[in-house]
């Protein structure tokens, strides 16, 4: 089968591209003939398929207004993409597409092309960016779904993405544009989910992401290459995009409260500077971290800290630390308590909640080594059962196959 995976990024920025370089990897070793499409990025990673890169700067990049306003059509409609897309197609002659994080880059002009030539389409949201155009759902610190009825203008009346007025506006008339002029659901046979409570929030907006989409989780691709590690170096560790919305500036001002307890940081993000300015000695920011040193500190770590604030959706850093079997205290937010069995694989608290959070970490700093190695086992059993390679594949190609049959029964319509 030739198979085109389309993603925003091609290197290992946060989440979704370590889901499409996984996909990637999964489908070739299974004897498929992948090809891809990102944008033209600095830190890309070599690729026989750049030639099809897309023009595409980044819009936070983009100095001045008169810069911004300029890309605006860019960044709504890339016209560049729809070309590179055609010359994909005439070179590859994929049989289906496979969309991820195509957003303020790609855009939504490669659907009608793929649609022109008979291209089945499928896509994983791993985020909410069709119903929030700031895809967190979070308006300065609080839960928030003001946009779900007023077309995500919300969004550029309350800054909400990253603060910054232009590129909120922006963000809001791009919701605009594909929800009431483009009409993207026609294009696509089928939507992947990597949560449940993402696909009920999306099916609560639209009938159609319910009635053409289901649940798939993440995987994890060398997990029966992994021994997990029932032992710990006393740490806790967070790793990801230093951010706001990933909650970490609750989870440092948690450690104030926990002298006693050692925290490591592992990432990098807007908010670093900062926050190093305000953490107490007991948190350790040991900067960006990928391959075996990232998977050492994983392994190492007591448990895992996945604080967000946001609508997570299906975070790689519970499956990759439960692979490990490391447990994982996260937030009461998205579909993160779908993947945490309490007092088995690890603790929920109140997302926004310092109090909340502190407590949790504290319950796991006073468990007993033999109850730790309890909560290790059941860990990596749950990554055996939901984030298995295997049953992913197969899964995958279940859906890739109903979304081809059911493109060939409209196309005959």
């Amino acid at each position: 089968m030739r198979i085109l995976q389309v993603n925003k990024y091609n290197y290992l920025r946060g989440g979704s591209e370590t889901v499409f370089f996984n996909t990637i990897e999964m489908l070739q070793q299974h004897g498929h003939e992948v090809a891809r499409m990102s944008i033209n990025h600095p830190r890309n990673e070599p690729s026989p398929w750049s030639r099809y890169f897309v023009d595409a700067p980044e819009i936070r990049d983009i100095k001045g207004v008169w810069g911004k306003i300029c890309s605006i059509p860019r960044f709504f409609s890339n016209r560049d993409a729809a070309i590179k897309m055609e010359q994909l197609i005439a070179d590859f002659r994929p049989d289906i597409a496979h969309l991820h994080n195509i957003f303020n880059g790609i855009s939504l002009s490669i659907l009608p092309v793929l649609k022109q030539h008979g291209i089945p389409v499928v896509i994983t949201l791993h985020d909410t960016r069709f119903i929030c155009p700031s895809l967190q759902f979070n308006l300065h610190g609080k839960r928030c779904d003001n946009c779900l009825n007023t077309w995500g203008l919300n969004c550029g009346l309350h800054r909400c993405y990253e603060n910054n007025l232009i590129n909120s506006w922006m963000c809001a008339f791009e919701m605009l544009y594909k929800e009431k002029l483009f009409h993207y659901d026609p294009y696509i046979d089928h939507y992947i989910f990597a949560s449940k409570s993402h696909l009920d929030k999306h099916a609560s907006r639209h009938s159609y992401f319910g009635e053409k989409g289901c649940v798939l989780y993440n995987f994890a691709p060398n997990i029966n290459n992994i021994t997990p590690n029932p032992s710990h170096k006393g740490y806790f560790l967070f790793y990801g995009r230093i951010i706001d919305y990933k909650g970490i500036a609750t989870l440092i001002e948690s450690m104030k409260s926990l002298p006693d307890i050692t925290l490591k940081v592992a990432g990098t993000g807007p908010m670093l500077d900062q926050l190093r300015t305000i953490a107490t000695h007991n948190v350790q920011f040991v900067g960006y971290k990928t391959g075996n040193e990232l998977f050492d500190l994983v392994k190492n770590a007591s448990f895992i800290i996945v604080p967000s604030e946001c609508e997570e959706n299906n975070p790689m850093t519970v499956v990759e630390g439960y692979t490990y079997g490391k447990p994982v205290i996260g937030s009461a937010i998205g579909g993160i308590p779908e993947i945490i069995v309490p007092e088995q694989t690890g603790y929920v608290f109140t997302a926004f909640d310092k109090d909340a959070l502190t407590q949790a970490i504290r319950q796991a700093a006073s468990i007993t080594h033999e109850r730790y190695a309890q909560m290790s086992h059941y860990a990596r059993a749950f990554a055996e059962t939901h984030f298995n390679p295997a049953t992913h594949y197969d899964a995958l190609m279940e859906i890739y196959n109903k979304a081809t049959i059911k493109h060939q029964q409209l196309a005959k319509m």
